[in-house]
């Protein structure tokens, strides 16, 4: 039976951290709110996003009212500042590798998924990913959480056993997916949380970089 892998994008495959925080500031700076730094919005995100504007003095109600003007000011931000952003350091080896063994890879993202269609092909990711799965709308990424819901479909769809699939990602969200569904959970620290938050989530595996996860790999699916 087929090893599966499962890669969140933003913060994970795409060193994209930065431009995140940048179109964060631009949505605060809309609302009127103070700007955040790095170690703050390490701190501070969560998903679904209207949790995280929460903490940072945006009210439920107030965010909701805007909430697809204020999508449409977060992409615009970010999409002029991802573009001096780079795959994560690592990347295309872990995938090279992967390929090798035969490892059925998909990308399992909150981004719009015609967007993360486009800035996969374009840092030339597409090639090795059987599965590209991002949300079809903004409503989702603001109001809840789909992630789980598509990789249980896919999984199910594809006969992928959980102790032959991994999970990794930057966020809460990996680590509870992996304790939910029995998956082994790898968390990429220094993007959307800091290390000591991943470490609180109890995540399996906490690593700095792509090059740590095909050392775990090898030691626990007993492969090389």
């Amino acid at each position: 039976m087929t090893h599966l892998a499962v890669f969140d994008w933003n913060g994970t495959l795409f060193n994209d951290t930065v431009a995140t925080l940048i179109a964060t500031n631009a949505c605060l700076r809309s609302f009127n709110r103070p700007e955040i730094d790095l170690h703050r919005m390490q701190e501070t995100a969560c998903f679904p996003l209207i949790h995280f504007y929460e903490r940072l003095g945006v009210g439920a109600d107030e965010y909701l009212a805007r909430a697809e003007e204020e999508g449409s000011n977060f992409i615009k931000a970010y999409e002029q500042a991802m573009m001096d952003c780079t795959l994560a350091e690592g990347a295309i080896e872990l995938l090279d590798w992967l390929a090798g063994q035969d490892v059925h890879t998909m990308i399992l993202s909150n981004h719009l998924q015609p967007h993360l269609d486009a800035d996969v092909e374009r840092l030339g990711v597409k090639p090795y990913m059987k599965h590209v799965s991002g949300n079809a709308e903004k409503a989702t990424i603001t109001q809840g959480l789909s992630k789980q819901i598509r990789l249980e479909a896919y999984m199910e769809e594809h006969g992928f056993a959980p102790e032959r699939t991994f999970i990794i990602g930057d966020s809460h969200e990996e680590v509870e997916l992996a304790h939910r569904l029995g998956l082994l959970g790898i968390s990429m620290a220094g993007g959307l949380l800091s290390a000591a938050r991943l470490k609180k989530y109890n995540a399996d595996h906490i690593v700095h970089h792509l090059t740590e996860v095909r050392p775990i790999l090898e030691r626990h699916w007993n492969i090389a």
